[in-house]
Order: C-alpha cells, then structure tokens, then sequence
C-alpha cells in the first residue's frame, strides 16, 4: 500500500494531504493569495501528525505544477523536490488543469455537459483556460486567454460546466453564448486528488515532471547594463 503526499499551492490556496491507495487519512488547506511559503511546511507537519505516520513512510510526493501563479507554484515545487530529495522517494508533479477536471468527473460535474472548461486565476487580464470534453479529452491546447476569447476552445460544444478559481471572471462572459452550469465548489485543486492523480503516475514517473509548467513568460525584467 503506498502512502503520497500531496501539495498544492499553485493557485489562490495552499493545502496539503496524505493518501494511502485511495484512501486520504489526513488534509489540511486554506484560501490564501499569499503567504504559501510560511504556512506551507506547518500545515504538512499538521497532516503528518494527524496521519499518524512518520514522514519516513511516505512513498511519493505530488504537486501541482501549474498553471498558477508564478511565485505560488514555485514555492510547492521547491518544498516538494527537497522533501522527495531528504526522504529519497519520486516527486511527480502533476498539471494543475487536471486535477480540477479530475474533482469536477469524480462530482459528478461531466454528466449532461458537453464540455468542462477550466479557468484559473493568472491576476492578469488574460486567465489560464483549459478545456474537456467529459471523457477528458483536451478540446486543443491550454492557453492564456482574456475571458472575451475563452469560447474558441469550446468549438461545438453548448453546455458547459466551469471551474477553477477565475470562473467569476469567464462565466458572464460565457452566459452570453453557452448554456454555463456553475461549479463554486470547485474552485482550488484538492490536494488528495493531487495525490491520488501522483499515486497513478508512480509506474511511469518520467511521465509527471517535477518542473514548473507555464503558459506564458513571467513578469520579470532584466537589469539594463
């Protein structure tokens, strides 16, 4: 039976779980915009403790690796790969579209849809969107899209289920032009579905890279000489 360690703070949340199989034995998390990196590792101790395991049993560690936002991200990916590194165990990073898509199948959310649109918040006019149809099949590529261009990835489809936490911002727009159906609940990943999405990839780790996935470039700029 193996025990994984999910983490997520990509987006607006920071939350941490432990699974055995498919069973979670402990989770925390909370809404937050910021402040990931200090409530980060207390909240993984807290799950740990709850669990009643040592850190020494878990076998995986996995974590969203984006889209979201950029400083958020990084800071799960760092705390996991240095967790993975000191308890020598995979970290699996896993794409945070998918989970999303993942709770809203396992709510019950694809039925009677034709599509599941994911949108997460980048605080930039333009949101990372994603969508599904209710197998799971992408319908085309992710992107970084201002809610006026979101329906282009929809093609046909005209119910359409949204979630993630830049909905608010998609869902008038799309009320103009598809049947929505509203998924509030679903708004941040769960991080025992990060986990679980980690417990299925453990066979084929190469498959779920620990490496920050973005869809457009960060807001940095260089030093001028």
């Amino acid at each position: 039976m193996a025990i994984v360690l999910g983490i997520d703070t990509a987006t607006s949340g920071c939350a941490a779980a432990l699974i055995r199989d498919t069973d979670c034995l402990a989770d925390a998390g909370a809404r937050m915009a910021s402040g990931q990196s200090e409530a980060l590792a207390p909240m993984i101790d807290d799950v740990v403790r709850r669990a009643g395991i040592a850190f020494a049993d878990i076998d995986a560690i996995a974590v969203t690796r984006g889209p979201g936002a950029f400083t958020g991200l990084r800071i799960g990916l760092a705390a996991a790969r240095a967790m993975a590194l000191a308890l020598s165990c995979p970290c699996l990073g896993i794409n945070t579209f998918e989970v999303l898509f993942a709770q809203a199948r396992e709510c019950g959310r694809v039925r009677d849809v034709d599509a599941v649109l994911v949108a997460v918040e980048s605080k930039r006019e333009e949101q990372f969107i994603a969508a599904f149809d209710p197998s799971g099949t992408a319908l085309g590529a992710p992107a970084a899209l201002r809610p006026e261009d979101v329906g282009s990835l929809l093609g046909a489809a005209r119910r359409v289920c949204v979630v993630g936490d830049a909905a608010d911002k998609v869902v008038p727009v799309l009320e103009n032009e598809f049947d929505v159906v509203g998924a509030p609940e679903i708004a941040v990943p769960d991080p025992a579905m990060v986990a679980r999405l980690g417990l299925n990839m453990l066979i084929t780790p190469e498959k779920a890279p620990s490496t920050p996935f973005y869809l457009r470039p960060p807001d940095v700029t260089l030093p001028k000489d």
